[in-house]
């Protein structure tokens, strides 16, 4: 006897175009964003879009004009007023940000202000926990955020199938994404993999633990870590610990995407 169940259809997968899907990737500081989004990247044939990297070259710019001060390696002193003061800033850079297309052989979006890649200064510049921490100060902005939810989504606009990586992308800034992932890990797991893949992190794993509960702490308390409703939740710390089954990962979220979706 067929029960009731066996006899109802498979329910039809919608067809996407590639060139307008959205892809969201919220989650905790160093749980693999970036690792797994370029094996989706190259799975779908997707640009990467680090909405953190535009906040990072905004702190970094904003270093350089001595909107803040620092020491050898952090912040020191920022002023009361610096969230009005960094809008103004934003909207008065002479050379205003963008977002290019990948260079030929990378999926990953550039951010640019006149000729300067931002992406590889940011990776190279020594004041590293400096960056870190003012960017948490900027992105906890409402009104800096909104501006960058309008400069965002033009971009992903124009760079066609995206996605996009970033806290309260899924929430926020593409709510209606068709795609949304929330990835997380242990404090133990990030801080081993920073240390072992990071030029830019501290040599032992204590003080990488200190650092990332300290922001995900301060990303908590401003809502940068709310989950957004429908999101396929993963906890990615074995897999970034020794990268040992990303494969795997990135199976379990291709069988969620492709049971759902035909993307053409």
């Amino acid at each position: 006897m067929v029960s009731l169940l066996e006899r109802q259809p498979a329910q039809p997968k919608e067809i996407i175009d590639r060139h307008s899907m959205i892809i969201t990737m919220d989650g905790s500081t160093t749980a693999g964003k970036r690792v797994i989004s370029e094996k989706l990247a190259n799975r779908y044939n997707l640009t990467i879009f680090n909405t953190g990297t535009t906040v990072r070259a905004l702190a970094l710019l904003a270093i350089e004009s001595k909107m803040v001060k620092t020491d050898g390696s952090n912040v020191t002193t920022i002023p009361v007023d610096f969230a009005d003061r960094i809008v103004d800033f934003y909207d008065q850079l002479p050379e205003k940000l963008r977002i290019d297309k990948p260079k030929e052989g990378s999926h990953t979006a550039r951010v640019m202000v006149g000729d300067r890649d931002m992406l590889g200064e940011l990776i190279t510049y020594p004041k590293q926990k400096a960056i870190e921490n003012l960017s948490a100060v900027i992105a906890s902005s409402p009104a800096m955020r909104w501006k960058l939810y309008q400069f965002w989504r033009d971009s992903a606009g124009q760079l066609g199938g995206v996605i996009v990586i970033g806290r309260k992308t899924g929430l926020d800034l593409f709510p209606d994404a068709k795609v949304k992932l929330y990835l997380f890990a242990s404090p133990d797991a990030s801080a081993t993999y920073r240390v072992a893949h990071d030029p830019t992190a501290h040599k032992d794993v204590i003080s990488e633990q200190r650092y990332i509960r300290e922001r995900d702490g301060m990303d908590k308390e401003n809502g940068l870590l709310d989950r957004p409703s429908g999101a396929l939740v993963l906890d990615t710390s074995h897999y970034i610990k020794d990268l040992a089954g990303l494969s795997d990962l990135e199976g379990r979220i291709a069988s969620y995407v492709d049971s759902r979706y035909t993307i053409r």
